[in-house]
């Protein structure tokens, strides 16, 4: 089940950035997740089962345009559509929104990300060289279309 998170206790903001650390071998600090969810510059949609959060998208909000912090999805929830999931909830909150555009910065070598993104449409803009420190990063956009 997907939540959107309005409010962000410590307890919730340390789980985030436990999550983040087992995805990624990196997270945000708990203290900054809490902090800008709280202030609204960050949102932060999680996908619990049975209360525990199994996945996450958090996004970050920049004059017209909307930034992916990161996706993610535990290794034994994955090929089951729960990042399919959130990505539909974000770009459902992107639609009605006043933002212009997405945009993202992904791993090279992960072809998976990719692939999600590709499907929603996202186009690729450039490359970060060694945006990761070992690696480079690919940049998509996903742009809004206004009918004429």
């Amino acid at each position: 089940m997907i939540k959107s998170l309005e409010f962000c206790s410590s307890e919730t903001a340390l789980k985030l950035s436990s999550l983040e650390q087992k995805l990624f071998s990196m997270s945000w600090d708990a203290s900054i997740i809490e902090q800008k969810i709280n202030d609204k510059s960050f949102k932060y949609w999680i996908y619990e089962d049975e209360k525990k959060i199994i996945g996450y998208l958090g996004i970050q909000f920049i004059h017209h345009d909307i930034e992916i912090l990161g996706i993610g999805v535990l290794e034994e929830y994955r090929k089951k559509g729960v990042a399919t999931e959130l990505m539909d909830m974000l770009i459902s909150y992107f639609e009605t929104s006043k933002y212009e555009k997405i945009i993202l910065e992904v791993r090279e070598s992960n072809t998976s990300a990719q692939s999600l993104y590709k499907k929603y449409n996202f186009k690729y803009f450039g490359k970060r060289k060694k945006y990761y420190v070992t690696e480079d990063a690919d940049i998509f956009i996903k742009e809004k279309v206004y009918a004429e």
